[in-house]
């Protein structure tokens, strides 16, 4: 599941798509836009009037009988108005000054004739010059207004604060908008997964998936878990937290894949699926069952809601399959497919037994036909997504009556550093556009002919990027979730730019292309099956040094770029797909690049007035793409200095010879030194949301290199050389 689709899928979704019915008409909220206002989810309903209605301290707030002071959506409204535009409200039966904040919940006024789930979402506001409305049809509602409301505010900025006189009703398309949490690779600190959940109600989206591993403290199995881990009172305080802004804490629980933090530990080696591997735990043993439901039961009396998602994803018995445990016999009796049901029946039989609905991957080994045997209880959380549904599955699923969720990877097993949200700007490689096709997947997918509960954008943590740099990609499920198609691609990252980091900002737009960029060049200039080689050490007495390094990774090829001929280089075995080489630009260009995007992202940190925590991981992961870029000019040139010195040699030249082996050391050492302090604060900016943790070191494939031990041996041929030939 969290491989990125192949081109052949990603194609043929696109072609679906191509052929899906066009959007709706956006002029409201398109208006709203173009009056500098910024809404992300797009509402359903708008009716803008002209003018705008300035906003400040001479405005008073007046709760309805129905409406506790203690409401969220009253303490959120009245916090971040003091907090963010240094407005303070009275919250209380009359307020003050003449103009007034009306916050009702009044059943039935918005969305009429929609699902109760989806209608308990809506709510109503309207603006006038002295007078502010926001009813909701229910709590969630309300706070949804209130949103709305401060979102509008924070578009405009803090010296100006000023609304748009208008009339909106507002209701989502789908019931849950799931955002997820990996925390597979590192564990994220208490007090970030509070401010994400802050966050969340900001964009309207109201659920979790919480892939947990070993950041659950097993009070029965504690060895499983990592020192940090969170409690069971810590876990019921988030989810407290949670619920109270009606956000929904789903806990994902893996078996039998993806077992490697039970399974590394000793005292559980004996239910590995394969004795060579952790990755997969016997489904047949009972004692892998009796651990799993002790996991179970210590999840399920942690969290409050009333959905579990037993993690089904990759189930890959074709490779893992033990020869005597019995699941062999079972393989061969039932097949890989009727496995998965067998286990998948028991599991989730346990967990509604305990009165949850639960969520699964119905994914591969799971074939379409076999979807009937499982109760139409379950929910697949893996439809949609073009790479895992099968023929015919959707309409399987479609006849059976089980509910989906629409499932989109914003990031998956790809050891990358920044999703390619948009179209690559600078290189001429196949880009997958992730905004444009979550939007038409969500939109107008095969899948939502289905009854669709939601939406589940996944932020896989297999060595790669922080949250912080998925939050667009998590912003645009919820939009897309909320009302179909709105906004368009185009125009969703400046309105997400403006909200997400305030209005102040400078060219954000330039910020994600070229972190997508930068990314790519960090991608794709690593062979992933094996590392790099370091050019050769030259011989001692004649310093051939059999240079290979430029011929082997580089190619010089012209490509029209903006009507004009420009170099490139292209690192030759790094293939995105058969039809689309990896074509990289000049190492010089991609270095001014990287320069540009440094600048702006320094030139931000002074200007933004949110999140500037995520703008510190962006120019900490920018610091990296540059450096790559550096290691690999230093190569080149250090291979240069290496010919250098045997051409000296072979002229006789010796003095000169030793002067070229000496730059070769020198490079080769600046390039570890710089390094390090770029490391150092990565690290130290990673570690201000998360605990500290080996999964982050994104220099380990450099370090293998070992170019300090090679620089070690290169000084010894060089010393010795030079008393050779001394005088």
């Amino acid at each position: 599941m969290r491989d990125i689709f192949s081109r052949r899928n990603f194609l043929g979704g696109a072609m679906a798509v191509a052929l899906a019915p066009q959007a709706r008409p956006a002029a409201s909220a398109q208006n709203l836009w173009s009056r500098g206002y910024a809404l992300l989810p797009a509402p359903q309903k708008v009716e803008l009037r002209e003018g705008e209605v300035a906003f400040g301290s001479d405005w008073g707030l007046e709760l309805d009988p129905s409406v506790n002071g203690q409401h969220v959506a009253v303490r959120m409204l009245v916090e971040r108005l003091q907090k963010e535009f240094g407005i303070t409200l009275a919250a209380g039966d009359g307020g003050s000054g003449p103009k007034r904040i009306r916050l009702a919940i009044r059943p039935g006024m918005a969305a009429p004739g929609r699902k109760e789930a989806l209608a308990r979402q809506g709510y109503k506001l309207s603006i006038e010059p002295a007078n502010i409305v926001i009813t909701g049809n229910d709590s969630p509602g309300l706070l949804y207004g209130v949103s709305t409301l401060m979102q509008l505010l924070v578009s405009k900025g803090r010296t100006r604060p000023s609304l748009p006189p208008c009339a909106m009703e507002d209701w989502p398309d789908l019931e849950l908008r799931i955002m997820h949490w990996c925390e597979k690779e590192h564990q994220s600190r208490f007090e970030t997964l509070k401010e994400y959940l802050d966050r969340a109600v900001e964009f309207k989206i109201n659920a979790v998936g919480w892939h947990l591993e070993d950041t659950f403290a097993y009070q029965k199995h504690p060895a499983i878990s990592r020192p940090t881990a969170f409690t069971r009172e810590q876990v019921r305080a988030l989810d407290d937290y949670a619920r109270e802004r009606h956000i929904e804490l789903i806990p994902i629980v893996d078996f039998p894949a993806h077992m490697s933090f039970v399974l590394r530990r000793p005292e559980f080696v004996q239910l590995r699926e394969v004795p060579e591997s952790s990755y997969m735990m016997c489904p047949t043993k009972p004692e892998s069952w009796k651990l799993l439901l002790e996991m179970f039961d210590e999840v399920l009396a942690a969290f409050q809601g009333k959905y579990f998602h037993f993690s089904t994803d990759e189930l890959f018995f074709n490779r893992y399959l033990g020869a005597t445990c019995g699941c062999a016999e079972k393989v061969k009796r039932l097949g890989t497919s009727g496995l998965f049901v067998e286990l998948t029946l028991r599991a989730s039989q346990y967990l509604r037994d305990r009165g949850k609905q639960v969520m699964f991957w119905g994914e591969r080994p799971l074939d379409p036909q076999d979807i009937p045997k499982l109760p139409n209880a379950l929910i697949d959380g893996a439809a949609g997504w073009y790479s895992l549904d099968r023929p015919g599955e959707l309409e399987i699923e479609r006849k059976h009556g089980m509910r989906v969720l629409i499932y989109f990877s914003m990031k998956g097993g790809e050891k990358v550093l920044f999703p390619d949200y948009v179209p690559f700007k600078y290189h001429d490689v196949f880009s997958r556009d992730h905004l444009r096709v979550v939007r038409e997947m969500v939109s107008f997918g095969e899948v939502r002919k289905n009854d669709v509960l939601g939406t589940f954008m996944a932020a896989w943590d297999d060595h790669g990027p922080q949250l912080e740099v998925i939050w667009l990609g998590l912003v645009a499920g919820s939009a897309y979730g909320w009302h179909a198609a709105e906004p368009d691609p185009g125009e969703l990252l400046p309105q997400f730019a403006r909200l997400f980091y305030g209005p102040e900002t400078v060219d954000m737009q330039s910020v994600y292309e070229l972190m997508n960029d930068g990314a790519l060049f960090w991608t794709f200039s690593w062979d992933r099956r094996r590392p790099i080689d370091l050019p050769n050490l030259p011989d001692p007495v004649t310093l051939d040094n059999k240079p290979f390094w430029r011929d082997h990774y580089e190619e010089i090829a012209f490509v029209k770029d903006r009507g004009q001929a420009a170099m490139a280089v292209k690192f030759e075995r790094h293939v995105v797909n058969p039809r689309s080489t990896a074509k990289l630009r000049d190492l010089k260009t991609e270095r001014v690049l990287s320069e540009r995007l440094i600048a702006l992202l320094q030139q931000n940190l002074g200007k933004v007035s949110r999140n500037r925590y995520n703008v510190d991981v962006m120019l900490a992961l920018a610091n990296v793409m540059r450096h790559n870029v550096r290691l690999f000019e230093t190569l080149g040139s250090i291979e240069d200095a290496l010919s250098e010195a045997r051409r000296m040699q072979e002229s006789g030249r010796y003095e000169a010879a030793v002067a070229s082996l000496k730059t070769a050391e020198r490079l080769a050492g600046e390039i570890n030194a710089d390094r390090e302090p770029v490391y150092q604060r990565f690290a130290k900016t990673w570690e201000v949301s998360r605990f500290p943790s080996e999964q982050m070191d994104v220099f380990k494939r450099e370090r293998d290199l070992k170019l300090a031990g090679w620089a070690e041996r290169l000084r010894a041929i060089r010393q010795d050389f030079a008393q050779k030939h001394a005088g």
